[in-house]
């Protein structure tokens, strides 16, 4: 049996080999880590903290702030959202929380930091600016790096900030919905895909005008209730005929059904596992409505059998003379 080397052992490896490499960067960290344990705490209490999470490439990014003002302010503004920077007032226990977390989470230690991975393509990063009443500032930035503890205090600072973006989301949604749309629909995205105990069903529906595309129209079916379609399940990409009849009889079932107040409704059902998943985005040319969740919003049933008809209207002008079968 071979002798466990010792320490001993290892350390004559080294006075032989030399010292060890260094571990490898894979990512290729670089920049300064802040200040860290020689920071130092600004006691004379804040004036604004801005906060801003930078999304992957393609992906949402969205900023907060809160200036502590009589009364506190809070400003949200997202990339996902249509509307620009929004505020709303907030109470003092509020103010206090998100002032704890300088505190809380030593943010003094941060001061100076701004990491970055240059080996990284894609990923987030964040910036957070604090301004203090004496004048002075603290920064600290990264991209694909962050500073020790960041977790907890994103976490903490998350619990804080969600209620107060949806309301700000509420308040924006509510404007858009009383404005309403107006002009023609231009383009038409409707899925109804069922999961679970709801059934097997999927309708799965996409219309532009002509002039965008010539294959303008994409219908996939998959029916094994039978209940609008005959049980079957069939891919069709191509002209539909009559397009702006189409869009008209949308914009119908839109009206009949106000479905302009779904406009910004995300939600999951308790159960959503077992609940249909739908998605609608109709664009008009001034304005469009977006929805989607498993937990449906007021005359969903009505909506969906009446798009669905619509949709197996259009299939059956689109079908060539053999379908096209999955």
């Amino acid at each position: 049996m071979a002798r466990k080397k010792t320490w001993f052992d290892k350390l004559k490896g080294m006075f032989r080999h030399g010292k060890p490499a260094e571990p490898e960067d894979p990512f290729g960290y670089e920049g300064p880590e802040g200040a860290g344990e020689n920071g130092v705490a600004n006691t004379c209490g804040m004036t604004c903290f801005e906060y801003r999470y930078i999304g992957s490439i393609g992906g949402n990014s969205y900023s907060y702030e809160l200036s502590f003002d009589t009364p506190p302010v809070f400003s949200f503004e997202g990339m996902e959202y249509p509307f620009e920077k929004s505020s709303i007032e907030v109470d003092e226990e509020t103010a206090a929380r998100v002032a704890a977390l300088y505190e809380n989470h030593k943010l003094w230690k941060w001061d100076g930091f701004s990491r970055s991975a240059r080996h990284v393509l894609d990923g987030d990063g964040f910036s957070l600016a604090l301004r203090f009443r004496d004048g002075k500032n603290m920064y600290a930035h990264g991209s694909n790096a962050f500073p020790n503890g960041y977790p907890a205090f994103r976490q903490e600072m998350e619990e804080i900030f969600q209620p107060l973006r949806e309301r700000v989301i509420e308040i924006e949604n509510r404007k858009i919905i009383e404005k309403g749309v107006s002009g023609k629909v231009t383009s038409v995205l409707a899925n109804f895909i069922q999961r679970g105990k709801s059934g097997r069903d999927r309708y799965e529906l996409f219309v532009l005008g002509p002039d965008v595309r010539a294959d303008n129209a994409h219908i996939q079916v998959k029916s094994e209730s039978g209940a609008i379609f005959e049980t079957e399940s069939f891919n069709i990409c191509r002209l539909l005929p009559d397009t702006e009849d189409f869009f008209a009889k949308v914009d119908a079932l839109v009206r009949k059904y106000d479905i302009m107040q779904w406009y910004g409704w995300d939600r999951a059902a308790e159960d959503y596992n077992n609940e249909e998943w739908f998605q609608i985005s109709i664009c008009y040319e001034d304005g469009s409505i977006s929805a989607m969740g498993t937990e449906h919003p007021e005359n969903y049933e009505a909506f969906r059998e009446g798009m669905i008809r619509l949709m197996k209207e259009a299939a059956e002008r689109m079908k060539p003379e053999e379908e096209e079968t999955e």
